[in-house]
C-alpha cells in the first residue's frame, strides 16, 4: 500500500486519485524521466550531442584547400636574390614569391586580403607580406569577390636563403584570430 501525497490516507499503489481527499498523485518518477528525455533531444537539436568534424590545418603545397566554400591554392612559389638593382635581397637572404588562386565557390560575395597571409620561416618566425610589387607580378591585394568570381596574384616574403621549413599560413582575419586556419608547408 501506498500513501496519499497530500492527506496520508492508506491507498492502491496503482490509484491516480486518493479516494479520500479525492486529489491527483503527482507521479515524479514521470517527470524525472521526461526530463531526462527533453534534456537529450534539445542537446541533439543544438548539435551538443554530436562530435563536431575538425577541419583539416596542415597541407602541402600542391594541396587545394577549401574553406567555407572558397578554394585557395598555391599555383607557385619562386625563390629568387632580385632581378634588378631596385629589386634586390639583402645579403645572405632571398625573396620567396608565392603566387596563389582565389576561386569564391559560394553563393555571396566574400572579402579577400593579402595581409591575411602570413609566412613562418624554420626558426618558427612569423611575417607578414614583405613587398608590395615586384616587375611583372600581379599583387594579390584586397578586394571582394563574386559568388563564382577568381583571383590570383603574388605575395612576397623575405627570408633567409636556403631555409627548408617555410610555411604560409591563411587566417580568416588577421586582426581578430590568434591562431591559423590552415596552413600551407612549402616544398
Amino acid at each position: 500500500m501506498k500513501k496519499c501525497k497530500y492527506c496520508q490516507t492508506e491507498m492502491d499503489p496503482k490509484a491516480k486519485i486518493c479516494p479520500n481527499c479525492r486529489k491527483k498523485q503527482k507521479h515524479i518518477l514521470r517527470w524525472v524521466v521526461l526530463g531526462i528525455f527533453a534534456v537529450i533531444i534539445i542537446g541533439a537539436v543544438a548539435g551538443g550531442g554530436g562530435s563536431k568534424e575538425e577541419f583539416q590545418k596542415d597541407y602541402t603545397q600542391s594541396d587545394t584547400v577549401t574553406y567555407k566554400d572558397v578554394a585557395y591554392s598555391i599555383t607557385n612559389v619562386e625563390k629568387t636574390t632580385g632581378t634588378n638593382q631596385y629589386f634586390q635581397a639583402k645579403e645572405g637572404y632571398e625573396y620567396v614569391k608565392v603566387n596563389f588562386k582565389i576561386e569564391n565557390k559560394s553563393d555571396e560575395k566574400i572579402s579577400y586580403n593579402a595581409l591575411d597571409f602570413q609566412m613562418v620561416n624554420g626558426d618558427g618566425v612569423e611575417a607578414s607580406v614583405y613587398s608590395i610589387t615586384a616587375e611583372e607580378d600581379v599583387q594579390l591585394s584586397s578586394g571582394e569577390l563574386d559568388a563564382g568570381g577568381t583571383v590570383e596574384g603574388t605575395i612576397i616574403w623575405e627570408q633567409k636563403q636556403g631555409d627548408t621549413g617555410l610555411k604560409v599560413r591563411y587566417y580568416e582575419n588577421v586582426l581578430l584570430d590568434d591562431d591559423y586556419t590552415f596552413q600551407w608547408t612549402l616544398d
